[in-house]
This record gives C-alpha cells, structure tokens and sequence, in this order.
C-alpha cells in the first residue's frame, strides 16, 4: 500500500532521537512505535530514501481542545500503512 496524503500509518521504529520529532516545539510526548497517525502532508526531502519527509499526526488520545499529541516528520522507513 503506497503512503499518500490522509493515509492511516503506524510507526514501525524511529531514526531519531525524540527530540528530532518535535520541530514545531508542540508535541504533548515523542512518537514511540506502534503509534498510529494520519500522513497530513508530503514534502519533498531530496536527503531520503524515496525522496519525500511525511508529516504525520497522532490519531489517538487527541486533546479535547483539538491538538494532537505529536506532530512530526518521518522517512518511509519509519512508517507502514494501517488499513482503514
């Protein structure tokens, strides 16, 4: 299944140190394996393995005034597709 913008995806390991996930400064705790997001944007990232950094959000335990408990980028090696 091929990761496209509002896909559902589960983190499957992580590259980077905790910090390295929280580039906004917003994030409620670090993304740790088995979390599951939605991808809510795609951006080209040339230093990548397929060429693309996907932003992914948490779609569990969102704050009941509407954040989300992380935001951050990932590389195609950190994540794999959830079916919906």
């Amino acid at each position: 299944m091929a990761l496209r913008e509002y896909s559902r995806v589960r983190i499957r390991r992580l590259l980077g140190s905790p910090d390295a996930y929280d580039g906004w400064r917003g994030n409620q705790r670090s993304p740790r394996v088995g979390d599951i997001g939605i991808i809510v944007d795609i951006l080209t990232a040339p230093d990548r393995t397929d060429g693309f950094c996907y932003i992914v959000e948490c779609a569990e335990n969102v704050e009941p005034r509407g954040a989300p408990l992380w935001l951050g980028e990932f590389s195609v090696e950190e994540l794999e597709a959830v079916p919906a």
